[in-house]
């Protein structure tokens, strides 16, 4: 990664800009995403096999939450490693946190389906008959998600609030309202603030990173190790947290390389600076996902213990192995192949490409590790995917509009920040 001075800012065009806008056109699809969503479950509901509906809702659950959450997650690490290139992309990161909300309340219209997803929901598993009460896991999770999710909450917050004070210094008239005026209620003055906030940032970063690998490893070992009663994986609840990071910045080439064609005030702040790093560190975990993946697989495989290949093989041998080899090329082969060419990471539509093929690769992963446990002999993705198509495109509606409808409201770089104006002095 670069660690040099990179920018080239216009701070007081940045703080006239307005928030990227959502267009009627574009808020209209996404709307009509989420209504076909919503008919494939109502649909599903009521024609299809339980196990094949809940299964790819919760594929769907799984993916578009870790994507949030590691967005979220990159934010954190921006502040913490102090890079100086990140400010253009910074509050593209910051903006998952607006899907939380909503992946909470999917997460719990999972209770509705529990006895069709998990083996400790249609009975009680010796030796942790009380630990693995279903209604004790929902409780559980509630709380720890509850948690987890305004803690981010919290974080982002505070960084808009550096923001929205110092606009509201230099140019109050336009930003008005009800949402501001909370946001930086007690406001002291940027002088005072700005630093003290960057502070409180970088003490909440590693804290909120930590908390998030304690608490989605417990979620990946209960609740989707879980679909399983006899397999187990030391290695898995890191293989899931990092491989959400890994989403993450994949998403953000997208969404950077996106907004910056939308918006032209946005654009002046991005450069092939900040698509080469997100390339470089796209690369970076590509390697580390391949790493985690074959950690898992190996002692697996020369180890032999019927607990453990037997899900081993039902995914790598009969009808479900081409899913899986897929799975492979997509996330480690294709991308580290490809992200080694410097000039690709500095493309948009290259690097758009390889994060679209990640994406598709990590979701086809979830796909792998759930659904063979609910349908072992028959993909309905080979045949007819309705569910996987609908539930799919009502999930992406669902972020895109919880990232957009962030986005509108909020400065699209983080204008106070020190590293914006190229320090890193707090």
């Amino acid at each position: 990664m670069s660690h040099g001075p990179v920018l080239n800012i216009n701070i007081d065009e940045a703080m006239k800009a307005r928030p990227i806008k959502l267009d009627d056109w574009t808020r209209k699809f996404l709307w009509s995403f989420v209504l076909i969503g919503i008919t494939t479950f109502i649909v599903g509901y009521f024609k299809f096999d339980p196990a094949y509906v809940w299964g790819v809702y919760y594929t769907n659950l799984v993916f578009w939450m870790g994507l949030a959450l590691g967005g979220v997650i990159i934010a954190c690490i921006f502040q913490i490693v102090r890079a100086q290139w990140s400010p253009p992309v910074r509050r593209i990161a910051e903006a998952n946190v607006a899907f939380l909300p909503w992946a909470f309340i999917l997460f719990l219209g999972t209770y509705f389906g529990r006895n069709t997803l998990f083996p400790w929901a249609r009975g009680p598993m010796p030796g942790r008959e009380w630990w693995m009460d279903p209604c004790f896991v929902y409780i559980r999770f509630f709380v720890l998600f509850s948690l987890l999710f305004f803690l981010m909450y919290r974080y982002v917050r505070l960084s808009l609030r550096s923001d929205i004070g110092l606009l509201r210094e230099k140019h109050k008239e336009d930003w008005i309202g009800v949402n501001y005026q909370r946001l930086t209620n007690g406001w002291k003055g940027s002088d005072e603030e700005i630093k003290s906030i960057q502070v409180k940032l970088s003490r909440m970063a590693p804290a909120l990173i930590a908390l998030y690998a304690i608490i989605y490893s417990l979620f990946a070992f209960e609740m989707v190790m879980g679909l399983d009663s006899i397999w187990y994986s030391n290695l898995f609840g890191g293989f899931f947290f990092v491989g959400n990071v890994y989403m993450g910045w994949a998403m953000l080439a997208i969404l950077t390389v996106v907004f910056s064609s939308w918006n032209s005030d946005y654009a002046k702040t991005v450069s092939t600076q900040q698509l080469w790093d997100i390339g470089k560190l796209t690369l970076g975990f590509a390697i580390l996902w391949g790493y985690l993946f074959f950690s898992q697989y190996l002692p697996q495989w020369y180890g032999n213990l019927p607990e453990e290949t037997q899900w081993m093989l039902l995914r790598t041998r009969g009808i479900w192995m081409p899913l899986s080899y897929a799975v492979l090329g997509m996330c480690f082969v294709f991308p580290f192949i490809w992200l080694l060419s410097e000039d690709l990471k500095k493309t948009p539509w290259a690097l758009s490409i390889v994060a679209m093929v990640i994406l598709t690769g990590v979701w086809l992963e979830k796909y792998v590790i759930i659904m063979p446990q609910l349908m072992p002999k028959f993909i309905p993705l080979f045949h007819f995917p309705f569910l996987e198509i609908g539930f799919f495109v009502g999930f992406l509606g669902i972020y895109g509009l919880s990232i957009l409808g962030f986005l509108k409201k909020y400065p699209f770089i983080p204008v106070s920040h020190p590293m914006t104006r190229g320090s890193i002095d707090w």
